[in-house]
């Protein structure tokens, strides 16, 4: 999930106390699956210092670098976008990540009923000297970086871009992230989550990732020394990734 507006008070899709939104549970989903859930989720709240290892590819060609943030909550990809700057997704629950409904019974919601996903994306913009994004407001606990093979980037970079514009009739932007959400069409909840999708893009990128991906936790292995002494390869510019809204 990506946001960071805390426990703030929001109007709430399940109610306004935390006990509303156990019936609506137990009433959709069935007594013994919302307990099994919810042991799960203690479970993972318990195991917090794990997480998946990425290990990247061994020789990439045309190195380019790509950067893992991790947010203490999720993790996303920093991008590079072709025109100098960084683009960013993050995949939540539309009422957490882009309303900011964030009470508990939010939280558990989304992450075990979430009736409609979102995806959000930001631009960074590099400033003169600096050779990584920077990325701000909020700003990541950790950015790890990947060096992958510069046409693996590029398709992913391209196939994240044509799944936000999928539908972009309606885009919230949420100035406590600085993301713009549009609705998405992929199911979110505790097992597909911004983590799930920060796995699957570096595997789409020739990475190897294993271990526990449910959160944010991600160890890059080192690169050989080589790869990372490459000049780093700037993609070419895509005309239709320019806007920082959705067009």
């Amino acid at each position: 999930m990506h946001s960071t507006a805390g426990w703030a008070p929001a109007e709430s899709l399940w109610g306004d106390s935390i006990s509303g939104v156990l019936p609506t549970l137990v009433l959709l989903c069935g007594a013994r699956m919302v307990k099994n859930t919810a042991i799960s989720l203690l479970l993972l709240l318990a195991a917090g210092g794990c997480g998946a290892t990425v290990y990247p590819q061994p020789k990439p060609i045309q190195p380019t670098a790509v950067y893992v943030a991790d947010y203490g909550i999720h993790s996303s990809l920093l991008l590079p976008n072709g025109d100098g700057r960084y683009v960013e997704y993050a995949f939540g629950d539309w009422n957490f990540a882009a309303l900011n409904h964030c009470w508990p019974q939010d939280a558990l919601g989304a992450l075990l009923i979430s009736f409609q996903s979102a995806l959000g994306r930001r631009f960074i913009d590099l400033a003169p000297g600096e050779t990584a994004p920077q990325p701000v407001h909020p700003s990541p606990h950790q950015v790890q970086v990947v060096y992958a093979s510069r046409e693996d980037v590029m398709r992913v970079v391209k196939d994240m871009d044509a799944r936000y514009r999928r539908d972009t009739r309606e885009v919230m932007h949420n100035p406590d992230n600085d993301m713009d959400y549009v609705k998405d069409s992929e199911h979110y909840w505790v097992a597909n989550n911004c983590n799930h999708l920060t796995a699957r893009c570096l595997r789409e990128m020739g990475c190897d990732v294993r271990g526990f991906v449910v959160l944010s936790k991600f160890s890059v292995e080192p690169v050989e020394p080589e790869i990372a002494r490459r000049p780093i390869q700037k993609p070419p510019q895509l005309a239709n990734l320019s806007s920082a809204r959705a067009e």
